[in-house]
């Protein structure tokens, strides 16, 4: 029996030495040179990190029905979609750095790695002694269900912020406070199986002062695999449906000057802590 499972083996690596050869490595593909695809966060919310240029490669560390899970040059951990990326031989002898791809000319998106930043000053706008900066992470949820049956290209979609975002002890952004988010893609199921599409985009939440503070969030989902939001299986094909309750990660789009004197001190109760002390990077 012993021999027989060696046999197996053997014959096992030999007809399919593929899969018998471990690949750690793969390279972002694109049909444009100068295009992109997205590194997520999760296979099941389809959260955004940031965008993998064409040619980009990574250290390949898992692989699940349709995605592999890739750690970048950087070390960002995350996952890309299973077409997207190209296996690599691993090669004898010390091991490479993995290549990076400068950024092209192309528009830049929401998703994009930040450009670096200048050397910070300690000065801000005349009149202002506070800032918001980017980046920092707003947690918000959906107020009503949208559903790529119903929702059209531009509608406007209600969010509210789910807890308090603090910096330097005072609150400038309240739980419950409104935001708000735009449909950008919107298809319903058709037939022949093809599924529905929807997509939202966090456009600004409404600070403690009452001005609006510029958001960015993008949340993609088809009918056709398993992506964020609530997907409703239906006959031939699913429609897409964000619940009501549905929670986004959004951040805040550039830094924002404000005035001490138009916010009050956070509460002193346990809860969460500030938030743009050291605000995350995108998703």
């Amino acid at each position: 029996m012993r021999r027989n499972a060696k046999s197996f083996l053997a014959a096992f690596v030999l007809f399919f030495p593929a899969l018998a050869s471990a690949q750690h490595r793969g390279q972002i593909a694109c049909a444009r040179q100068d295009s992109y695809t997205y590194l997520y966060t999760s296979m099941t919310t389809m959260d955004v990190m940031r965008t993998l240029q064409c040619g980009e490669q990574v250290e390949v560390t898992g692989r699940y029905q349709g995605f592999f899970a890739v750690r970048t040059a950087s070390g960002e951990t995350g996952y890309v979609g299973e077409g997207t990326l190209v296996l690599l031989k691993d090669k004898p002898g010390p091991t490479a750095p993995l290549l990076t791809t400068p950024q092209t000319t192309r528009p830049r998106t929401a998703y994009d790695k930040p450009a670096a930043s200048p050397a910070p000053t300690n000065s801000a706008p005349a009149g202002f002694d506070l800032t918001l900066p980017i980046n920092t992470p707003i947690r918000l949820k959906l107020s009503k269900t949208v559903s790529s049956e119903t929702a059209h290209v531009g509608d406007t979609v209600d969010l509210v912020v789910v807890e308090d975002v603090l910096v330097d002890g005072l609150c400038l952004i309240r739980s419950g406070a409104p935001a708000g988010a735009e449909v950008t893609e919107a298809e319903p199921k058709r037939r022949m199986g093809k599924g529905g599409k929807l997509g939202l985009k966090v456009k600004y939440v409404r600070l403690a002062d009452n001005e609006r503070a510029a958001a960015r969030s993008y949340q993609e989902a088809t009918g056709n695999n398993s992506t964020a939001g609530t997907i409703m299986p239906l006959a031939h094909g699913k429609e897409v449906v964000f619940s009501q309750g549905t929670e986004i990660t959004a951040y805040i789009d550039g830094d924002m000057y404000l005035k001490r004197a138009s916010f009050q001190p956070a509460k002193s109760v346990s809860g969460p802590t500030s938030a743009a002390a050291s605000p995350a990077q995108p998703h």
